[in-house]
């Protein structure tokens, strides 16, 4: 079994090549202003006309079932949402940058198997579990970095039209905190489908934001009424989902050919 400096030199060395591609590539910067233009178009199109019945104008929210009074109500509710698959407005929050981060991991994988990227790296660099632990690390950087770009979205689109910016900050902090932590789970996750389905895009991607809409609910247990448990379980969560999930992906590598 490998000693840990020797483990150490080729991570930091994937690490470093991974994070290097992800600077250089235009789907990270794509997605980080997705994330920062969603709340905006939320926020100000909160309460536009819409026609309810034939010659009958009555103001409702853009989005079914949600009306904002709140700038923080983009970030989550106090007591958590639990999205019904069929009603996209229940979808209108920050959890949405998860299923976005899925879909940059499904493109950054895939495109590592149709450039010939993988064999070129396994060649040099045998050991897949290295691969799927800087995939993991770069899935949650862009995670965090959407999450982030989500929330100064809202704070401008806030500002912009007046909503009301009360809350505990302490209590958002922390629900910040906790989904980032949580990207942990859903990016290892996500890194799964990615390798399982290489370099097949459309079908990755298709995959990617279904898994995504199907546990987008469970994001949800960090609220704006966070405290320091749900933060705790949120890292917990993340730490043993990624690992757990994280040996799936190995698996799948070491029994499945490259090409």
């Amino acid at each position: 079994m490998p000693s840990p400096a020797a483990i150490k030199p080729r991570i930091k060395s994937m690490l470093k090549l991974d994070f290097y591609r992800l600077f250089h590539t235009p789907v990270l910067y794509i997605m980080l202003a997705i994330s920062a233009i969603i709340p905006a178009m939320l926020l100000t199109m909160t309460g536009v006309e819409t026609q309810a019945g034939p010659g009958v104008s009555t103001p409702q929210p853009a989005t079914p079932g949600v009306e904002y009074t709140n700038t923080w109500q983009l970030i989550e509710s106090v007591g958590g949402t639990a999205a019904n698959p069929l009603d996209f407005g229940g979808y209108a929050n920050i959890n949405m940058v998860f299923i976005f981060a899925g879909l940059l991991m499904a493109i950054f994988v895939a495109h590592d198997y149709s450039s010939g990227f993988v064999k070129n790296i396994f060649t040099t660099h045998s050991i897949k579990a290295d691969y799927v632990i800087s995939k993991t690390a770069v899935g949650v950087f862009s995670g965090a970095g959407m999450i982030a770009s989500y929330t100064l979205g809202a704070v401008v689109a806030g500002i912009i039209t007046a909503k009301s910016f009360e809350v505990g900050v302490g209590g958002l902090l922390l629900c910040l905190i906790s989904k980032i932590l949580l990207m942990g789970v859903f990016c290892a996750l996500f890194l799964s489908v990615a390798v399982f389905f290489r370099s097949k895009l459309w079908v990755t991607i298709v995959a990617t934001f279904l898994v995504g809409m199907m546990l987008y609910p469970a994001a949800s247990v960090a609220t704006l009424n966070s405290s320091l448990a749900t933060a705790l379980i949120a890292l917990l969560a993340g730490a043993i989902g990624a690992a757990l999930l994280g040996a799936v992906s190995t698996v799948i590598l070491n029994k499945r050919d490259l090409a």
